[in-house]
C-alpha cells in the first residue's frame, strides 16, 4: 500500500527527477522548500521501508532492478539535499578539464555531508584533487536531518557520482585527451 500512493504521489509530483535501481544519492541535486514540505510527511512511513537503523547510525536498504521505484522514493526523502552550493571557491592546483568521482559519504545527525571517501577518479583529477575538490562543494550543502522519536541519526554510507568541470564551458574540451575514458555529454 505504501509504494501504490506514495509512487504515485511522486513520480506526479517530481517527474523531472530520474529514478534508477542503484541507489547513488546526489550531492548536486536539491529539493526545493514547497516540494520537501510536500513529501515530508511520508518520511516516518518510508523509514522501516528505506532504511536499516542501528543504534544513532541508519544505511539505506539494497535494492533489486525491479524495485527500482521504491529506491527513488527511498533516495527522494532520505538522501536529495535541501540546499545546494551554488558557488564556491576551487582549490588551487586543479588542472583544467572534466572528471568524474565516484564516492561515499555520510549524512551527519545534523544534516551536512561527512566522511567522504573517494572510490574511483576518472579524467583530469587524482583521488586527492577529486577529496578538495568535494569537501570544497559540499561545506553549503545540507539535507534534513533525519529525526525519529526525538533523536537524530546519521545516515551512512551513501554513494553518489560527480562530473566535474574546472575551466569554462566551451574550454572543457579542449583539455581532455581523446583517450581520457570519461564519459560525456
Amino acid at each position: 500500500m505504501f509504494k501504490k500512493y506514495l509512487s504515485l504521489f511522486i513520480f506526479l509530483a517530481f517527474s523531472n527527477l530520474s529514478f534508477s535501481s542503484t541507489l547513488n544519492c546526489s550531492i548536486d541535486k536539491e529539493l526545493n522548500e514547497d516540494d520537501f514540505t510536500k513529501i515530508k510527511q511520508y518520511r516516518g512511513q518510508a523509514l522501516n521501508v528505506c532504511l536499516t537503523c542501528n543504534g544513532k547510525e541508519c544505511t539505506m536498504k539494497s535494492w533489486t532492478k525491479e524495485q527500482a521505484g521504491d529506491a527513488g522514493i527511498c533516495r527522494l526523502l532520505f538522501c536529495t539535499a535541501k540546499s545546494v552550493s551554488r558557488g564556491f571557491k576551487l582549490p588551487e592546483g586543479l588542472e583544467k578539464g572534466r572528471s568524474k568521482i565516484y564516492f561515499n559519504y555520510n549524512i551527519s545527525d545534523k544534516g551536512k555531508v561527512k566522511g567522504i571517501e573517494i572510490n574511483k577518479v576518472s579524467g583530469k583529477m587524482n583521488g586527492r584533487d577529486a577529496y578538495k575538490y568535494l569537501t570544497k562543494f559540499v561545506r553549503k550543502t545540507s539535507f534534513e536531518p533525519l529525526i525519529v522519536d526525538g533523536k537524530t541519526y546519521q545516515i551512512s554510507n551513501l554513494s553518489a557520482e560527480v562530473i566535474a568541470n574546472i575551466g569554462a564551458r566551451n574550454d572543457k574540451d579542449k583539455y581532455n585527451s581523446a583517450d581520457s575514458k570519461l564519459w560525456t555529454n
